[in-house]
């Protein structure tokens, strides 16, 4: 069952529609592993990026595609706000450079 509780992901960047904002393998990897930290195993943390993130086609490849979730671990995590504030930059810095 999934858990429920996903305050932990508040300040994580969103798109227009409510979507987390998903477009670099660092952001991916850290959004899993908050997610495995929180009680969700690896099959329960992609089906929530599934439906509840925008991605880019890189990281579909990289991680989804190629299946290399499945070597990450939640030991690495970052706090919540760390791995938001980082998110955020690099989507500032992706958005500056388009």
């Amino acid at each position: 069952m999934t858990p429920m509780n996903r305050g932990f992901l508040r300040s994580f960047p969103k798109d227009k529609n409510g979507l987390y904002i998903v477009y670099d393998r660092f952001t991916f990897d850290n959004l899993f592993r908050l997610l495995l930290k929180n009680d969700y195993d690896h099959e329960e943390a992609l089906q929530f990026i599934l439906g509840q993130s925008s991605l880019s086609a890189l990281v579909f490849q990289e991680r989804i595609h190629n299946r290399t979730y499945r070597r990450l671990t939640a030991k690495e995590t970052l706090p919540p706000e760390e791995a938001s504030r980082k998110a955020r930059l690099i989507y500032d810095l992706l958005s500056i450079a388009q």
